[in-house]
């Protein structure tokens, strides 16, 4: 039996975000757990996204019960180098994002990439057990602001330049449009844009620079929402306290250094 005191669950709360808070599993991954009818209550079998959970219910995911002692959260900034995949763990063999991560941290349970990079990608990552917060990070509807920093090849014409910031719409991706790009640099051989995205779709920045053939030299993401990378070495990671985590998820606000 739940106990109130314990989970908070004296109200009704929906059932993701219940998963969320007990589990560690971000909120979308719930969701895809409750349509695979995979989780149930006092029993039943449940597959409706809005199904709230109330004091007393019993709930299970496959069969095991949740516990409801709250496990500690952790906030990890990785600075993710090229060549490893944005996974708890591979099944082809690759290297993850969590083998850059020290046993001793690894003591936190459900630690798990509050959003992705791709395998070619680098930069700021964001690691957590933390449901709500993953939710809150990667969720559209949040709209938070993600800037990558973008060396291409090839030159930067004035058309060109106009034609990246309206974007594409393509039949399998739909509108790839960044929020903003700005000109760092441009030579005749290469150019250097900073790229803000908020919804972020699946290699958005790639298949933008694809569509124009342009050949991507290094893709990096310096900022998520008030949270910048700083000086932080490729492959290493800081631990964050929950404040300054939260700057993820805020308005931008320089960071020098993070605690």
């Amino acid at each position: 039996m739940i106990n109130s005191k314990k989970t908070k669950t004296s109200a009704c709360i929906r059932l993701n975000r219940f998963i969320a808070m007990h589990t560690g599993i971000s909120r979308r991954n719930a969701d895809e757990i409750i349509k695979e009818e995979k989780v149930l209550i006092n029993g039943k079998k449940i597959k409706n996204l809005a199904t709230t959970v109330k004091e007393g219910d019993e709930v299970s995911i496959d069969g095991k019960k949740i516990k409801y002692k709250e496990e500690p959260k952790i906030y990890i900034m990785l600075n993710k180098p090229q060549g490893y995949i944005t996974a708890v763990k591979s099944e082809e063999g690759f290297k993850t994002v969590m083998e850059l991560i020290k046993k001793e941290t690894l003591k936190y349970k459900h630690i798990f990439p509050a959003g992705r990079l791709d395998f070619m990608s680098e930069g700021l990552l964001l690691l957590t057990n933390d449901g709500d917060f993953a939710y809150k990070l990667t969720h559209p509807k949040f709209d938070v602001v993600k800037t990558y920093i973008v060396e291409v090849k090839g030159e930067l014409t004035p058309d060109l330049f106009n034609r990246i910031r309206k974007g594409v719409s393509l039949e399998k991706t739909g509108l790839l449009k960044p929020k903003e790009v700005r000109v760092i640099s441009k030579k005749p051989s290469k150019f250097i844009l900073s790229v803000d995205l908020t919804h972020g779709k699946n290699r958005e920045i790639r298949r933008l620079m694809e569509f124009f053939n342009l050949k991507i030299l290094m893709l990096k993401r310096v900022r998520i929402g008030g949270l910048y990378i700083g000086d932080l070495p490729s492959g290493e990671y800081r631990i964050l306290n929950k404040k300054t985590a939260e700057l993820a998820v805020s308005k931008p606000l320089f960071l020098k250094k993070a605690s």
